[in-house]
């Protein structure tokens, strides 16, 4: 004797999906729910649970707990459909799409698309067909934007060789946000800035050492680098100042050699 309650095609369940990599609101949890519940309604299925997960789309079924949760539903509350908000969601690779369109069919569960993509009426193999060109279209998308980025992270690198994500500290006056770019450090980029306006305006280095209370090498280093005057990744003082300051440096050592 079966325990599982025979499959209702009027009963569905419901999947949302995101990612770390497209948790923006075009694809955030709210706007996937709503779009689910208004097909739902448009269409008569009563949902009976709701699953979702902040995953990766490449994942393959058996890695993706709450999809195979859903699946689980489904089969325990005998709904026969599952909704999804449209194909990437469910998968953005193609093979794992394949292969969680099966078991869910394998299932007696139909997986239908909020945003419209369904097979036209009852024809299953239309329905088929628009599943296996929807999610390679969507894998395609992912792979051209997964290579733009690689892409931009080249040009970037080139364009701003000091805002490399590895490869040494970087000067006083400059950090790296959260996701490892080089931004001005406020605090940091004030005393570098207070350097080269007392050198600037005839102190020495010693001088200067003594007022931040640090050691000379330290200011020396700091009047050295012209990345402060630079655009990128951030200019802390104008060109002016920094060649100011060097002027006044190149005069203090000529009297000195007098």
């Amino acid at each position: 004797m079966n325990p599982l309650p025979p499959l209702d095609p009027n009963l569905a369940v419901t999947y949302w999906r995101v990612s770390s990599a497209d948790q923006e609101k075009a694809t955030g949890p709210e706007r996937q729910r709503r779009n689910i519940r208004s097909f739902a309604k448009r269409t008569g299925l009563q949902i009976v649970a709701e699953h979702g997960e902040d995953i990766s789309g490449t994942k393959r079924i058996n890695d993706r707990p709450e999809l195979l949760a859903a699946l689980v539903s489904a089969r325990a509350l005998g709904a026969g459909v599952l909704i999804v908000d449209e194909r990437t969601r469910l998968e953005r690779d193609e093979y794992a799409a394949h292969e969680a369109l099966h078991t869910f069919a394998a299932a007696g569960v139909v997986i239908r698309y909020a945003d419209g993509s369904n097979g036209a009426g009852t024809d299953e193999n239309a329905g088929l067909l628009l599943d296996a060109i929807g999610h390679a279209v969507a894998a395609y998308e992912r792979r051209v934007i997964v290579a733009r980025l690689a892409a931009g992270r080249q040009i970037k690198a080139a364009e701003q060789p000091h805002d490399r994500k590895q490869g040494g500290r970087l000067p006083h006056g400059y950090r790296r946000d959260a996701i490892g770019s080089v931004e001005i450090d406020p605090q940091a980029a004030a005393e570098v800035q207070r350097v080269f306006a007392m050198v600037r305006g005839g102190k020495s280095i010693r001088q200067a050492a003594e007022v931040m209370e640090w050691r000379p090498t330290v200011v020396a280093r700091i009047l050295s680098r012209d990345i402060y005057k630079r655009a990128n990744p951030g200019r802390i003082v104008s060109p002016a100042v920094w060649n100011g300051a060097q002027a006044a440096l190149a005069a203090r050592r000529k009297r000195a050699s007098v």
